[in-house]
């Protein structure tokens, strides 16, 4: 059963310095709630192609080797897994003038079916929404600080 949690928010920096930093692996930890590992497995660090290994903790640990599977400057971003659980997270970023930027987060997820699945689904689903708020709200605090 396929799941989808959407998220907008505004910021009040320029859309480079927005992008950039959503686009930047090593700053990811510290924006994004539950976010307990992640880990570059080829030696491309960024656009399509990028891959890496992550560990989301909500509710329980989930891994999944994500790719990046579109790419265009200032504008999107999207990383989808080929391992692990399924996922798509796709990122767009509008520049709003006035050096602000407007992030819009649309993120689907696939438990697994049987038993374990509907176990992992009832710790999991309540703490996505809350995770996609509070990592929404940290990305706004860290990059108008920055």
């Amino acid at each position: 059963m396929s799941n989808v949690v959407e998220q907008s928010v505004e910021i009040a920096a320029p859309v480079r310095r927005v992008f950039e930093y959503v686009d930047d692996f090593s700053t990811t930890r510290d924006w994004m709630y539950g976010l307990a590992k992640i880990e570059p497995v080829t030696e491309q660090r960024r656009g399509v192609g990028a891959a890496y290994d992550g560990v989301m903790k909500v509710g329980v640990p989930l891994k999944a080797r994500i790719v990046c599977t579109a790419w265009e400057q200032d504008r999107l971003l999207e990383l989808t897994s080929v391992k692990g659980i399924e996922t798509t997270q796709r990122w767009t970023f509008t520049d709003l003038g006035g050096n602000r930027t407007r992030v819009e987060a649309w993120i689907s997820f696939t438990l697994p079916g049987g038993p374990a699945g509907k176990a992992i689904a009832s710790a999991v689903k309540p703490v996505v929404g809350i995770a996609v708020k509070h990592s929404s709200e940290a990305l706004v605090r860290n990059v108008e600080a920055l």
